[in-house]
């Protein structure tokens, strides 16, 4: 009878190992401190920026793929209001760029500036808080409008959520859903619900 139950027991054994690997690499994860932090509160903090973003002689390459060599040496430069546009085949570097830009990932080499301050000088919550992104394929939330727009922006007031309405060049089309006849009575339901 002891045997049977042990037999019977070894495909539970093989789980419960497998889940134990699982469960380290889980929790060294979990544990690991990352090189950049987005909850450190050391750095500059800055009434306001101008806006010009420079890349000087990056290079670059993903930790998961440390033999792909992303930039080598590359250089850009875009000023405060100017319109630039990221083209090139997939794989080129283009989200490359922006992720430097955030600072998801810093440069083995050069350096990424924002106003002539290196991004590693700023306080990262803050820089993030900065910069808007609109991605080619944007990710909207299972939620309003509005709370599409405070992921953006924590705490914005309704005249903010306004403004950045206008300024995507939303408001024809949000004044076109059902049900909707202005601006006003969308946002008057998004804060009713």
């Amino acid at each position: 009878m002891f045997s049977r139950s042990l037999g019977q027991a070894s495909p539970c054994l093989t789980a419960f190992a497998a889940g134990q690997a699982a469960a380290f690499k889980m929790f060294e994860t979990i544990n690991r401190k990352p090189e950049i932090d987005a909850y450190d509160q050391k750095g500059k903090v800055l009434d306001d920026i101008r806006g010009d973003i420079e890349l000087k002689d990056v290079y670059f390459r993903y930790p998961a793929r440390p033999n792909e060599e992303i930039f080598s040496g590359f250089s850009l430069c875009i000023s405060s209001g100017t319109t630039a546009a990221l083209v090139g085949q997939s794989g080129s570097g283009k989200s490359t760029v922006i992720s430097l830009i955030e600072r998801f990932y810093d440069p083995l080499h050069g350096e990424v500036l924002i106003d002539n301050i290196n991004l590693k000088e700023f306080q990262l919550k803050w820089i993030r808080e900065k910069i808007g992104l609109v991605s080619q394929e944007p990710v909207l939330f299972t939620s309003s409008i509005k709370d599409n727009i405070l992921y953006g922006k924590d705490g914005a007031s309704m005249d903010e959520i306004k403004v950045a309405i206008e300024l995507a060049n939303a408001a024809k089309f949000i004044d076109k859903l059902p049900q909707v006849s202005s601006l006003l009575n969308l946002l008057f339901c998004l804060l009713c619900f």
